[in-house]
């Protein structure tokens, strides 16, 4: 307010720029900084208007002073207030007792009148200029708060890479010294193949489900965790270990994962197939690239013909890179394969969206067939989802559900 005063009396235009940074520095928000000297400018004209007899122009400029200055406000009746108020100051006839006179309409000009003009030029003049210094400002503020998160996003991935890294690495030496093995992390790139919850998480499936076979898209760290889990759950449990097969696309990591199985002692406890990506066609004869595994997981269906058979289907793979639903035929080619089993089909990375697209195809072909599910969604570091499908034959109660878990 003071320095809409002096802006309106013109008496001290610096002091008023400062007043106006103090009430911004103290809260005031740009809005509010902006109705109280928009409505002094519109009551500065307002009086203009009355000196030089212009009554509705007056009128006008008094009532949008009122609307800007105070929102929500009896608008017309302070209107009427603020004019006699104003004719007052001005010594001149009330406009209640005097007849109104077109706008536009002038007279001969009143002393004092081009001072005030002037000091209405300087006011609108320094309001504009004190809108190009708001704009400056907040545009200066909103860039360095973007350069600050960018720094602090940053500077959290490196610290927080680090301390993974140094974390995996303390496990890795524990492990080695505890059993002579060597770690099955690779420190270069700071990063698990495989999140640790969703190993454990495969762990937990297996140690407390019966499986007769477990199939892996998509080898890696996870296929000498599974091959692990499989024997040691088999040793306690005094039994044939169930048969894994797993297979991959890129001859690199083929042989990763072997030299990888070999350190631990478990190239035995795993079927590897080296499968090339290759054209595979859905029921609508879209094509897309998959896993060439189609005669192996024939072969597999002719071994298993043994009724209540139990498979575990872990989806890791091809890559999204690969296309659009890179992972969806494994659904299609499992159902084919294996109408009459217990499947539980696991999906990894749930937490993209083209990861759910896949669990709804999915959920779509299996009611289609006519069997029975019960998807389950895992909240991990990249989300997990497990369909449970079983048909309609083996468990008739059962029907289509989605669980947030």
């Amino acid at each position: 307010m003071a320095a809409a005063g002096r802006l309106q009396t013109g008496e001290n235009d610096s002091e008023a720029r400062r007043f106006i940074r103090l009430a911004q520095n103290w809260g005031a928000s740009r809005k509010l900084i902006n109705q109280i000297l928009i409505a002094g400018v519109h009551n500065n004209l307002g009086r203009a208007a009355v000196i030089n007899s212009q009554q509705q122009r007056a009128f006008q400029h008094f009532e949008d002073a009122i609307a800007i200055g105070t929102p929500g406000s009896d608008t017309k009746l302070l209107t009427r207030a603020r004019s006699s108020e104003q004719f007052g100051q001005l010594r001149l006839p009330s406009p209640g007792n005097c007849a109104r006179t077109e706008m536009g309409e002038t007279t001969a000009a009143v002393p004092g009148f081009p001072s005030f003009t002037k000091n209405l030029e300087t006011i609108i003049n320094t309001l504009g200029q004190q809108k190009v210094e708001f704009d400056a400002q907040f545009k200066k503020q909103a860039d360095e708060l973007v350069r600050v998160r960018k720094f602090l996003d940053s500077t959290l991935k490196k610290e927080v890479a680090n301390a993974t890294k140094q974390i995996k690495s303390f496990i890795g030496l524990q492990s080695y010294l505890a059993t002579g093995e060597l770690p099955s992390i690779n420190i270069e790139q700071h990063s698990w193949p495989v999140s640790p919850d969703f190993a454990l998480y495969l762990i937990e499936l297996i140690e407390f489900n019966d499986y007769d076979l477990i199939i892996e898209f998509g080898s890696g760290l996870s296929t000498v965790i599974i091959a692990k889990a499989i024997r040691r759950a088999a040793r306690r449990q005094g039994k044939k270990p169930a048969d894994f097969v797993s297979f991959d696309h890129l001859e690199h990591y083929y042989k990763q994962t072997c030299t990888q199985l070999e350190h631990a002692g478990l190239i035995n406890a795993v079927q590897l197939i080296l499968a090339p990506l290759q054209d595979w066609q859905d029921s609508n004869g879209r094509i897309q690239p998959y896993y060439a595994c189609q005669s192996t997981l024939t072969a597999l269906k002719q071994k298993y013909v043994v009724a209540d058979l139990r498979i575990l289907v872990i989806v890791d793979g091809p890559p999204a890179a690969t296309g659009k639903h890179a992972r969806y035929p494994a659904g299609p080619l499992i159902l084919e394969h294996f109408a009459n089993a217990h499947i539980d089909l696991l999906l990894d990375d749930y937490i993209r969206e083209d990861e759910k697209e896949i669990v709804q195809r999915w959920q779509t072909d299996i009611a289609a067939a006519g069997f029975s599910q019960i998807a389950t969604e895992y909240k991990l570091e990249k989300d997990a989802c497990l369909i449970k499908v079983q048909s309609i034959n083996q468990v008739s109660h059962l029907k289509p559900l989605m669980l947030n878990h």
